[in-house]
């Protein structure tokens, strides 16, 4: 409980939510995964290419494939094709608050995140050269962990495109702890195709809302699939920087 309570008090200088990547959400980089592609189970494979928003560069792309019912890998990989970061996924105990491992080899950054009984066990470190920090947050209703933004968007798709807004703890594996945000239908970003619905994902806290901008998400209206994040990466740069994307997926 103490967990959860310090996870209100987030500090300025937090890391933002991924997927990612992401990210789920992902990108939602992870909450971007094929982890809860709901309309066609064909599908395999997801490439999100990440542009930069003020210069519109290409920054890198994430691939998402599809290892079985349960498993998904994803690599991260520079504009020039080298593979820079991989991730690992299992959603066979939690769509939405699901286990996975990630790392990043442009600074070392690595990160594990294991579902075990009723509680998150956490391991971070930050960089090559920075001790590993371990520590864990009870798994209670409403946690949200990397790709499961994308599963509880889908999960709860008929109750969210009401209107309705709805909280949840979503996991910073930096601090090893949860932090409240409110999801919830909102505008499109300029240049959203159309026939998409587009939600927001914001902190509750109105001082953190000073420092951290919204995340907003398109999703195809018709078959809910995750086509556009945009806001602050799950993966960090060179010098461990969260930088600022506009991702797009694209299924095979």
């Amino acid at each position: 409980m103490a967990k959860m309570e310090r996870s209100k008090k987030l500090s300025l200088n937090c890391v933002p939510v991924l997927i990612t990547g992401a990210l789920l959400f992902t990108s939602l980089s992870s909450a971007e995964t094929l982890s809860e592609s709901p309309a066609d189970p064909t599908i395999s494979k997801v490439v999100g290419s990440a542009y930069s928003l003020d210069e519109k560069t290409l920054l890198y792309r994430e691939t998402h494939t599809k290892q079985s019912d349960s498993i998904y890998t994803v690599e991260y990989s520079e504009p020039d094709g080298q593979v820079f970061a991989t991730k690992s996924l299992d959603s066979s105990k939690s769509s939405i608050a699901p286990s996975f491992s990630q790392l990043n080899e442009r600074n070392g950054e690595k990160i594990d995140v294991l579902q075990s009984g009723k509680k998150l066990e956490i391991s971070y470190q930050e960089n090559s050269q920075a001790s590993l920090e371990k520590d864990s947050v009870p798994l209670v209703p409403g946690v949200v962990v990397d790709a499961g933004f994308n599963a509880f968007v889908t999960q709860y798709w008929d109750t969210l495109i009401t209107g309705k807004e709805m909280d949840i703890e979503f996991l910073v594996p930096s601090r090893q702890s949860t932090y409240s945000f409110r999801f919830g239908k909102s505008d499109c970003i300029d240049g959203t195709e159309s026939g998409v619905t587009c939600f927001s994902l914001k902190p509750v806290s109105w001082f953190v809302r000073m420092a951290v901008d919204p995340i907003v998400v398109a999703y195809d209206s018709e078959n809910k699939r995750l086509l556009r994040f945009t806001g602050r990466a799950n993966i960090s740069n060179e010098q461990g920087k969260y930088q600022n994307v506009d991702i797009q997926y694209r299924y095979f």
